[in-house]
């Protein structure tokens, strides 16, 4: 499922960033009825973003923050089939009717799979991994982070894969300065089987280590920690079947943030 529409007014315009120059660098500048002017869609970029430039001077900031939002996620081709030659308030009132008609449904149908799916993620999240260690060793390459641990699986289910969720913590910090996604197989173990144990060793960067994992204030911290956390839904069974599909909650809040810029656009 495409997911459109980010959280915030300042996220979303970093999706387009030539076109959110164009939009957030005019001064305000009062005319009548510019955001009706349709733009260059049909043809090459320069000649859209001229369009575009010739306009934005007199269109209001609510019109071009509009404008920035219902453009975030299109690139020229999508604008130019979903509005040819549009002006700006087609462009803005075509995807806030889009967001509304649409995203509710979407919402229902995936919080739906969430409410299905709890209780086996809930499970899932009994696989632990405890006593993690983080070091940093030299080795023909170079620089090399490694995360050691003890992991159970306290579940009811047989694993053959799964990827943890490294979070590297320094000084007592609470926030982490390195994260990474880490890969780890039982298959040549027979599996990681319910009541299980083992001692895992986890590289973080293949061959060449992860530089951001041993950057200088890393390597000079008093304190380090390192946090796993298992991604339950990469976590396989032993036909290589996931128990899960995606998590559906990050898409969820989202759309429902998209709702509600939506509505803040619709008087467009």
């Amino acid at each position: 499922m495409r997911i459109r529409k980010g959280v915030s007014v300042a996220s979303r315009m970093r999706c387009q960033p030539l076109l959110t120059l164009l939009l957030a660098g005019w001064v305000l500048v009062a005319c009548t009825q510019p955001a009706d002017e349709g733009l260059v869609t049909g043809g090459t970029e320069q000649e859209f973003f001229a369009s575009l430039e010739a306009m934005t001077p007199k269109m209001s900031q609510h019109e071009r923050e509009g404008l920035a939002w219902a453009a975030s996620d299109l690139d020229l081709a999508a604008i130019h089939a979903r509005y040819p030659g549009g002006s700006p308030r087609q462009i803005i009132r075509g995807e806030v009717k889009d967001v509304l008609d649409t995203y509710p449904a979407k919402i229902e149908a995936l919080q739906k799979q969430a409410d299905v799916d709890a209780p086996m993620r809930v499970e899932l999240g009994k696989i632990v991994a405890r006593e993690a260690r983080f070091s940093i060793e030299k080795n023909f390459f170079g620089l090399q982070p490694e995360i050691k641990a003890v992991v159970t699986n306290g579940s009811s289910h047989p694993v053959s894969r799964l990827r943890w969720r490294a979070l590297l913590y320094i000084n007592g910090a609470d926030t982490p300065v390195a994260e990474s996604i880490l890969a780890d197989d039982y298959r040549e173990q027979g599996g990681f089987n319910p009541g299980e144990r083992f001692r895992t060793t986890l590289r973080v960067g293949f061959v060449r280590g992860d530089e951001s994992w041993s950057t200088l204030e890393i390597r000079n911290a008093s304190d380090r920690r390192v946090v796993l956390e298992p991604v339950l839904d990469s976590i396989l069974d032993h036909g290589e079947r996931p128990y899960l599909a995606e998590d559906p909650a990050p898409h969820i809040e989202r759309m429902k943030a998209a709702i509600e810029a939506a509505k803040v656009y619709s008087d467009i």
